[in-house]
């Protein structure tokens, strides 16, 4: 562990009509006309991507995270809507019909009907470079016990279709209904993992490999190892956490000979109860079975992770973002707080615009 690992990452936005703060079409238009090739289209035509560059350290993908959130702000309000970092749009259904005019999301849509309705909900996937696909798997095993702390700090999706949902993350609920995704299994080595995704493809399970939407997974196209298990940040170092502890982890696991292997019926649980609850609530801790508080296992990660931590050089920012999160809440918890504070859905959308951005002060 005394080079830190490369990493990435990769944020999924809603676009917003400027004036019904509803979902718009306009994302994959404005994606069209950016130039950036670190700008993607996504199954919604309401959402839009951002991937950073590889990256070595949190400053680097800081600022890369802020440029892309400013440009494709600018690129949008150009066509009258605005940009959020929200894993469900407050108002409105985020979903097709529109679907992003592209043969794959096309094929989706086709073959799995009304499963698609409402599947443009928002994520934070991080990268972290690993030598091949056998060492990502290694990794998956490892970091499967640890999905339902990373999920608790990412839960930022109260609200739905004018709503509150009662959940923390209710895009963990509407993602959850795709044949392929959540807790990965825990594979003896990659040979396996190959096996069982060629099943799956025969099987016409998937309509292609990038339909395996565990919450860990060896990318596809990049000798990375890709955690996808929380919501999209509302705030850039809320991002960074996210990324920081999962390189962390990654480099722990690359590290160390345990192999935990948790029933996968206790994680699906555990990740459920997080989705639902979120950091201030009663959690279950899948390594012990039984009940815990929210952050007492978002502690028990931050000091699995302490001796990646240090040799990165990411403890003092972890330990400033975690206290910031103690003090002012998850993103779920500050989105229900401006409902209660300023009244209306749409004072939620209006300040998650311009927290996405850095405009506005967050308490």
């Amino acid at each position: 562990m005394s080079t830190a690992l490369t990493f990435g990452i990769e944020e999924e936005y809603l676009v917003l009509d400027a004036v019904t703060r509803r979902p718009s079409p306009v994302g994959a238009r404005s994606v069209e006309h950016l130039s950036d090739v670190d700008f993607h289209r996504e199954f919604s035509a309401a959402q839009a991507e951002f991937a950073t560059p590889v990256c070595r350290d949190l400053a680097a993908a800081g600022t890369e995270l802020v440029r892309g959130r400013t440009t494709l702000a600018e690129a949008t309000r150009d066509r009258g809507a605005l940009v959020i970092a929200s894993g469900t749009p407050p108002l409105g259904r985020p979903g097709p019909p529109p679907v992003t005019d592209e043969p794959r999301y096309r094929r989706m849509a086709h073959r799995f009907g009304m499963l698609t309705e409402d599947q443009g909900v928002c994520g934070c996937h991080v990268h972290v470079g690993v030598p091949d696909v056998d060492q990502a798997i290694r990794v998956s095993n490892h970091i499967r016990p640890w999905l339902p702390a990373l999920l608790l700090l990412g839960a930022n999706s109260p609200f739905f279709d004018g709503r509150d949902t009662r959940h923390a993350s209710w895009r963990t609920v509407v993602w959850s209904r795709w044949p392929v995704v959540g807790v990965p299994p825990h594979f003896r080595d990659a040979q396996e993992y190959h096996d069982l995704v060629g099943r799956l493809l025969d099987a016409e399970v998937v309509t292609d490999a990038g339909m395996i939407y565990w919450y860990v997974r060896p990318s596809r196209h990049v000798p990375t190892v890709e955690v996808r298990v929380a919501d999209v940040a509302t705030t850039v170092p809320e991002a960074l956490l996210q990324a920081a502890l999962t390189r962390a982890l990654v480099s722990v696991a690359l590290a160390s000979d345990h192999r935990p292997d948790v029933p996968d019926a206790l994680l699906r649980a555990a990740c459920a109860q997080a989705a639902l609850v979120g950091p201030d609530g009663r959690c279950l801790d899948p390594f012990s079975g039984t009940a815990t508080g929210g952050w007492k296992l978002v502690d028990r990660l931050v000091r699995h992770v302490s001796p990646a931590l240090r040799a990165a050089g990411d403890v003092d920012f972890v330990e400033n973002q975690m206290s910031w999160l103690r003090a002012h809440g998850g993103g779920a918890a500050r989105q229900r707080r401006v409902l209660l504070e300023r009244g209306g859905l749409t004072a939620v959308v209006d300040h998650l615009a311009a927290a996405t951005t850095g405009t506005e002060p967050l308490w």
